[in-house]
């Protein structure tokens, strides 16, 4: 069951510049391709900084930005958006297919 469904939790997310790969800014200031690893922005002011660290570390990825994120009982992260459950995890049938049924 997801904890937070209003998009108060937040992650950095750009596409890294030399191929292209969705990746997400780390706890460590590093990028990392696993939304799992990914620095969480609990409140409107941690997305804040969250962004403006993630534009401090844009050397090496393009035009960061926050993605709006829920969080289920084991901690698990997914985007709320499936536009950007898309960009984690690629074009799928799965994906699309789940919020059909969603929205039907």
């Amino acid at each position: 069951m997801a904890k937070n469904l209003s998009g108060e939790l937040h992650v950095a997310s750009a596409n890294r510049l030399v191929d292209g790969v969705v990746v997400f800014l780390g706890d460590a200031g590093d990028w990392v391709t696993d939304i799992a690893r990914a620095a969480v922005a609990r409140d409107g002011r941690a997305a804040e900084i969250l962004l403006h660290r993630a534009r401090a570390e844009a050397f090496t990825v393009v035009e960061p930005y926050l993605v709006a994120v829920s969080e289920d009982d084991e901690g698990a992260l997914e985007p709320l958006s499936l536009r950007e459950r898309i960009r984690v995890s690629g074009l799928t049938f799965h994906a699309i297919a789940a919020d059909a049924v969603r929205y039907a």
